[in-house]
C-alpha cells in the first residue's frame, strides 16, 4: 500500500474511503467503531468537512489504523502574494 499525501479535504476523504473499503468496513460499522456519525463519515469520505473537528477525523483514522505524519513542503506562492525580485529589493534598500 502507497502513503497517500493528504493535502485536502477531498484527498483525506479519498484515503479514508479507500482504507474503509480495503478492510471491508462499511460507512456504519466505521462510525459506530470510531463515535461519529455515519453522515459526519459520508461528508468527511466525499471531502465536504472542511472544518472537521480533529477529534474526530483522529477518531476515524484510529480505527482505520492510519496516523498522521507531518512533513515539510515546499510552498506555492500564492497568486496574492506580489514576487519581489532581489534587484528590485537591492533598489529599494540602496543596494
Amino acid at each position: 500500500m502507497t502513503t497517500p499525501r493528504v493535502t485536502s479535504t477531498a484527498s483525506l476523504g479519498a484515503a479514508v474511503r479507500q482504507a474503509r473499503r480495503d478492510q471491508g468496513l462499511s460507512q456504519a460499522e466505521l462510525a459506530r467503531d470510531a463515535q461519529v456519525g455515519r453522515q459526519w463519515l459520508v461528508g468527511l469520505e466525499s471531502g465536504d468537512k472542511v472544518s472537521a473537528p480533529l477529534d474526530m477525523v483522529l477518531r476515524v483514522l484510529r480505527e482505520l489504523g492510519l496516523a498522521v505524519t507531518l512533513d515539510p513542503v515546499a510552498r506555492e506562492p500564492s497568486d496574492d502574494r506580489p514576487i519581489i525580485t532581489a534587484t528590485q529589493i537591492l533598489q529599494r534598500f540602496g543596494g
